[in-house]
């Protein structure tokens, strides 16, 4: 399986394979997923249960939260203006966000 497609199947459910809970795109991003961690600190209630993940190339951070009706659902964006190449998380659920360029930032609520 690639995103929503079967590539060396015409079935992939009956294959043993589940569908993605998101398709990653090119025309929503820029061109390599960095996966992050589901947000389970204190700092920011609102994001708690939310899986953050980013694009290297454009910095955009998303949040993926599964919505009442059980589907998932990708927040807006937000710009960070780093290269994200890794995700961290402290041992409260914190998560930080790591730049190619050596910086390690908190995951805060905005202000």
């Amino acid at each position: 399986r690639e995103g929503p497609s079967c590539l060396e199947s015409a079935a992939c459910e009956s294959d043993g394979l589940e569908p993605p809970i998101f398709a990653y795109t090119r025309d929503v991003g820029g061109c390599a997923v960095t996966g992050g961690y589901v947000y389970r600190g204190e700092a920011v209630p609102a994001l708690v249960g939310t899986y953050l993940f980013a694009d290297y190339c454009t910095g955009l951070l998303w949040g993926l939260t599964r919505a009442d009706d059980g589907a998932w659902v990708a927040s807006a964006p937000l710009e960070t203006g780093l290269s994200v190449s890794s995700f961290a998380e402290d041992a409260a659920g914190e998560v930080y966000v790591v730049d190619l360029q050596g910086g390690v930032y908190r995951v805060v609520a905005a202000e």
